[in-house]
């Protein structure tokens, strides 16, 4: 019964991407559309994917939206973007430069806006750095995941400084959010197979995800951010992971 609930969900999330791609794509060619349609556009594609892929979002804090904004938070699966950007409703995305190649996926990022970055290229992370300066001087807002990869452990990988430093020089607002699923041996991207881990984590009724939006934050010291940002990260997934993981599970993923 899991496998088929999975299988109709993927064929229904392969129309649903069809229909959206279909409808931005002719604009996007022809450079008639605008950057802020491609986030409505984006909005409204994440909301009906969430009822689709039967995603509860059980979100705390309040979100602070204001242009010039920088969000940070940690990073756990492909889905992230998904949940995280049907609250935040205007803003580019940063990602790594694969995702550009993926059918449908790949053609429906570029047209809600992502810069996007090849990891082991130091010409490519500068020029993404310099895209994300340009975004936050022309007042758009920009959200990332400063780990750079998918964590697999409790705690998040070391957060890379790159944007905080951007956010310093444009005297950018941050914004930090901590996100957490409730069944990690389901949820997290554990097999690189897109398609195997769809099945394993959308098999099941219910995909829970905890969001929490902290309140917004200035400095002049990049370093210092970077690792308060953090902090507040980790001390608050840790605290969803003892309310909603099991025993094994605590064990299993404190690497």
């Amino acid at each position: 019964m899991g496998y088929l609930l999975s299988i109709i969900r993927m064929i229904l999330m392969i129309i649903w991407i069809i229909i959206i791609v279909g409808i931005g794509a002719p604009l996007y060619i022809f450079k008639i559309t605008t950057v802020n349609f491609g986030f409505k556009l984006r909005t409204i594609f994440c909301k009906v994917a969430i009822f689709i892929l039967g995603i509860k979002i059980f979100k705390t804090g309040q979100l602070y939206k204001h242009e010039q904004t920088l969000y940070v938070g940690n990073h756990r699966s492909l889905v992230d973007p998904v949940a995280i950007f049907a609250y935040i409703t205007s803003g580019y995305a940063v990602s790594k430069a694969e995702v550009e190649s993926y059918p449908l996926i790949g053609a429906g990022a570029k047209m809600s806006g992502v810069i996007f970055v090849r990891r082991d290229d130091k010409g490519s992370r500068k020029n993404a750095r310099e895209s994300i300066v340009n975004a936050l001087l022309k007042k758009y807002s920009i959200v990332l995941f400063p780990e750079g990869t998918i964590s697999r452990e409790r705690k998040t990988l070391t957060f890379k400084k790159g944007a905080f430093e951007s956010a310093v020089e444009t005297q950018s607002t941050i914004v930090p959010f901590a996100m957490e699923y409730h069944s990690p041996s389901k949820d997290f991207w554990l097999n690189d197979n897109i398609l195997i881990q769809f099945i394993r984590t959308f098999s099941k009724l219910r995909t829970g995800i905890s969001i929490h939006f902290f309140d917004p934050m200035n400095s002049n010291d990049a370093m210092q951010l970077t690792l308060d940002c953090e902090k507040l990260i980790n001390d608050k997934i840790n605290a969803w992971q003892k309310q909603y993981w099991s025993e094994e599970e605590l064990i299993k993923f404190d690497i």
